[in-house]
């Protein structure tokens, strides 16, 4: 396990925490999981998953940067809740059941983090020195800092206040997310790596961005030939961005702490 706090691990696992519970939910609603206990408990295991994740990535103290990821993950949801028109219609609305609603989603996200570090540490230990892992933990963050970008972009270039109107439409917003999630993801990916991850990154890059596009296209499925090449293109230029922005983590940071 590596020594002292690492700031680049906390942005990984904030974006692979985020990735686990964004990949929960895709799965409850493919099953269409209907009660309340239910969902809380798909969130915990993603919350789990992303902290196990996490901690085998983590560069630093292993289960604090996890901790401070999810503690992130569920500040975002809060905040883009509060932020959005219709997240404030249902504070005003619902204001109990929604501070319900949130504290039982942070509790779930923060604990099943937690717990998804320790056990991964106590069970595996040090992390192994092999880049083959490398390839599931850019997939996982590439996919949820995409997600997470997306989010942001939305709010910033479509959101109903006219001054940031910005002309772009919807497809324009998700490209603009993907490109800076996979940048940002493969930042902190190059950054915390203890090895040179720089073709798992690539590979775990396109993983992520078919993942991604998977998910925002799932309520309107396209069945072309010409759809199934968009999205390996797409997935393509993710793998390249991706792969960017591990190699500047990498040669800043990365290389400079390997052991």
């Amino acid at each position: 396990m590596g020594k002292g706090f690492s700031f680049a691990s906390v942005i990984l696992s904030y974006f692979l925490v985020g990735g686990g519970m964004f990949t929960a939910t895709l799965v409850g609603s493919e099953l269409q999981i209907g009660t309340e206990l239910a969902a809380y408990a798909l969130f915990a295991a993603g919350a789990f998953a992303g902290g196990f994740v996490a901690a085998r990535a983590s560069r630093g103290q292993t289960i604090l940067e996890p901790a401070i990821g999810a503690v992130a993950v569920v500040a975002t949801i809060v905040g883009l809740a509060a932020t959005t028109p219709i997240g404030k219609l249902i504070w005003v609305v619902a204001q109990d059941q929604t501070i319900a609603f949130v504290g039982s989603v942070g509790l779930t996200g923060v604990v099943g983090a937690l717990v998804g570090a320790f056990v991964s540490e106590k069970l595996l230990g040090e992390a192994t020195q092999s880049s083959i892992p490398w390839i599931v933990y850019t997939a996982m963050a590439a996919f949820g800092a995409s997600l997470l970008s997306t989010l942001f972009a939305s709010i910033l270039f479509l959101g109903d206040n006219a001054a940031t109107r910005s002309g772009l439409d919807i497809g324009a917003v998700v490209l603009i997310g993907m490109g800076g999630g996979c940048l940002i993801a493969g930042l902190a990916v190059g950054a915390s790596s203890r090895v040179r991850p720089l073709l798992a990154a690539f590979l775990g890059g396109g993983l992520g961005v078919t993942g991604f596009f998977t998910l925002v296209t799932r309520a309107t499925p396209p069945a072309t030939s010409d759809a199934v090449t968009g999205v390996a293109l797409l997935a393509g230029a993710g793998a390249m961005v991706t792969l960017i922005g591990t190699v500047f983590g990498w040669v800043t940071v990365g290389r400079k702490q390997a052991t």
